[in-house]
């Protein structure tokens, strides 16, 4: 970084300066200090305290926040914007980084001269206290965007994980009965050379259906096992040969010995090979099918529960809302968290609980932020609840885990941007700020936690009446 003497000639084209008295740009000759840095140079850093005001003149330089171990690109500052700490910020610290693109020309003003600074006009004091307040307001919006796309990446992620069980499911089940109807053609032939009459197809189909009908209890391991050998010597003493191949799919619909001796005293002893694998392959079909319809179901589910979570095709303003749908979404779009952690979850939400006037896809972040930050907390095998009740004139729901806890200590600020108790790289620090933002700015109620070892509540309470 080199030093020389203050430009005040570019500092009367800087927008926020300009109009200024003579007597402002003289102090700035004064007491502010020119500086200049390389391209790759780091002005300031996440962390660093914050204990400057810089003009910048001319150059750019990016603002960078680490999000999830990795620098998000924030915003390009460039000659005539004023960045670093202002007068009458509260903040103490850096929250990002200030990388140099282009080289950058710049005033630095020292917070220990702030005073002096502002003395020499007042109008100087009122638009850095508007840009200050614009700031905020835009960092703000940022960190709302980048916390919604940091919940929205974990969700797709879980949504992808969730989608490609039935999708593989289905993918295997076609395969299979493609493979089991390119044979029944070939069978079909073979039962018409063997003169099987349409009488005996009739009646072997009612013993496959009288069977299939029939409830069986769920069969262990071992009793399974010893029933498909049982089953499998049968088909091959009827001439079946590798019985074992057709023996998983009869036991499973409730064939016995007995059954297949019935069925092979309706048809011509050398069809009772082709008669019967005809059966069992009806018999895998239908259970095929019967896949492929239930994993269909499961992606019918998913997808309608991330419409109901993102309430898609619903106005944006307040609606009568019910709590129970967007809650239940939400645990759905976290399933593969709740299963890789084998979660214990008790779900404790009264049916008649009583709508409350609401942004619904607001509220859902809400439930999304707590229910992850309880997933994080918890150890595997580890507890997690959610209930909720009526409370004077609040619907509150409670959000439970039997996790560690948060210490006493920090209790006070863990709703406060940029604060996380997780590792580095591990948390924004904005997924509590989010929620106390939506529940208590945009609904108007409450927010509490009640933490020990073991046991951390997060209550949130929302106005059963918009007033």
């Amino acid at each position: 970084m080199d030093t020389t003497a203050v430009p005040v000639a570019d500092l009367r084209q800087v927008p926020d300066l300009q109009g200024l008295p003579d007597e402002t740009f003289e102090w700035f000759a004064e007491h502010g200090e020119y500086a200049e840095f390389v391209v790759g140079e780091k002005m300031f850093e996440s962390g660093q305290v914050a204990e400057k005001m810089t003009i910048l003149l001319g150059g750019a330089m990016q603002l960078l926040f680490e999000v999830g171990g990795q620098h998000l690109l924030v915003d390009t500052l460039r000659g005539g914007r004023i960045t670093g700490l202002l007068p009458y910020s509260r903040m103490t610290h850096h929250t990002g980084m200030g990388l140099v693109v282009e080289p950058v020309r710049a005033v630095i003003v020292h917070r220990r001269d702030f005073s002096s600074m502002l003395a020499t006009s007042e109008e100087l004091g009122q638009r850095l206290v508007a840009l200050m307040s614009d700031r905020v307001r835009e960092g703000t919006r940022m960190a709302q965007q980048r916390e919604k796309l940091m919940a929205l990446g974990k969700l797709s992620a879980g949504l992808a994980h969730e989608l490609n069980n039935p999708a593989a499911a289905i993918r295997r089940s076609v395969a299979d009965l493609q493979e089991r109807i390119a044979q029944l053609p070939g069978l079909v032939a073979r039962m018409t050379e063997h003169r099987v009459s349409a009488e005996q197809v009739r009646l072997a189909s009612e013993v496959k259906k009288e069977v299939a009908d029939e409830s069986l209890e769920a069969l262990s391991p071992l009793v399974r096992s010893e029933r498909e050998d049982e089953l499998a010597d049968r088909l091959e003493g009827l001439g079946v040969e590798d019985g074992w191949r057709l023996a998983e799919t009869l036991v499973e619909s409730g064939f016995t010995p007995e059954c297949l001796d019935d069925i092979a005293a309706e048809v011509p002893e050398d069809a009772v090979p082709d008669v019967l694998r005809w059966i069992e392959g009806g018999l895998a079909a239908d259970r095929l099918l019967a896949e492929i319809g239930s994993a269909a179901g499961r992606i019918s589910d998913l997808v309608a529960s991330v419409k109901t979570y993102s309430h898609m095709d619903q106005a944006p303003d307040k609606q009568l809302t019910a709590i129970a749908p967007g809650i239940d979404s939400t645990v759905t779009m976290l399933g593969h968290k709740f299963k890789k952690k084998d979660i214990h979850f008790v779900r404790s939400i009264p049916e008649d609980l009583p709508v409350v006037p609401a942004y619904p896809g607001e509220l859902n972040q809400v439930w999304t932020n707590l229910l992850d930050n309880a997933l994080d907390a918890v150890v595997e095998g580890g507890a997690i609840g959610i209930s909720a009740e009526v409370a004077g004139p609040f619907l509150c729901v409670y959000v439970s885990d039997d996790g560690a806890g948060i210490p006493a200590e920090i209790q006070s600020r863990i709703f406060e941007p940029f604060f996380t108790t997780k590792g580095v790289g591990e948390g924004s620090g904005l997924g509590l700020d989010v929620v106390r933002r939506i529940v208590v700015n945009q609904h108007g109620g409450t927010l509490a936690l009640d933490s020990q070892p073991g046991r951390t509540v997060f209550k949130v309470c929302l106005p059963l009446h918009d007033e």
